[in-house]
């Protein structure tokens, strides 16, 4: 979790950026701490060390606090910009995608845990597909996949390939921690991500 301390006012120094982040820090914080009912804008405003009216100047409203949160720390930019470039051999493109979703699962083990435990968000804002993170990622490996299932390296749906891949990776992440004493999960983690690629090409690539 991250440490929480209570940062001194500095609105008027710092720039909107530094602001922003140290608001989009505090929500994290506080909610993975109390939830998202339990999180108020007035604790998270203090962590951050600004006022209620800052933290509203930049976001709004708690619920776009929340999704700018999601969206801020989930790391799909990264993501997209990598996957954009990758053209080399499939098994190594995967290993390079899968990596990448690993570190970003790792580091977001606390907003997984509480997104996950906290699924009743509003629909008129939440069920939107343009702010969620695990969408976004989805997209981008869809992308890909649709560009080798294109290039004839895989065959099926690439959505639903995206989805397997997504899910062994996902998998791996969240259950380090169930069981610690696992061969996959004591080993490398490149090499359990390879086994995984493994398995799941030998269900999809072309003969």
């Amino acid at each position: 979790m991250i440490e929480t301390h209570r940062i001194a006012e500095t609105t008027r120094s710092a720039s909107p950026e530094e602001t922003r982040e140290r608001i989009l820090t505090a929500a994290r914080d506080v909610i993975g701490r109390k939830g998202r009912r339990g999180a108020t804008t007035r604790e998270i405003a203090d962590v951050a060390g600004v006022n209620e009216a800052t933290l509203f100047r930049h976001f709004g409203t708690k619920e776009a606090l929340l999704l700018a949160c999601a969206q801020h720390f989930c790391g799909y930019v990264q993501l997209q910009d990598v996957a954009a470039h990758l053209n080399g051999p499939l098994e190594e493109d995967l290993l390079t995608l899968g990596q990448l979703m690993f570190a970003r699962f790792e580091a977001n083990r606390d907003m997984i845990r509480w997104s996950m435990a906290e699924e009743e968000y509003d629909k008129d804002v939440f069920a939107t597909t343009a702010w969620r993170p695990q969408l976004a990622i989805l997209a981008i490996l869809a992308d890909f996949m649709a560009q080798r299932v294109a290039a004839g390296e895989l065959r099926g749906d690439a959505q639903q390939l995206a989805l397997v891949f997504l899910g062994l990776v996902f998998m791996h992440a969240l259950a380090r921690k169930k069981f610690p004493d696992s061969e996959l999960h004591v080993s490398d983690t490149d090499a359990a991500l390879r086994l995984y690629i493994d398995v799941f090409l030998n269900g999809v690539r072309n003969k």
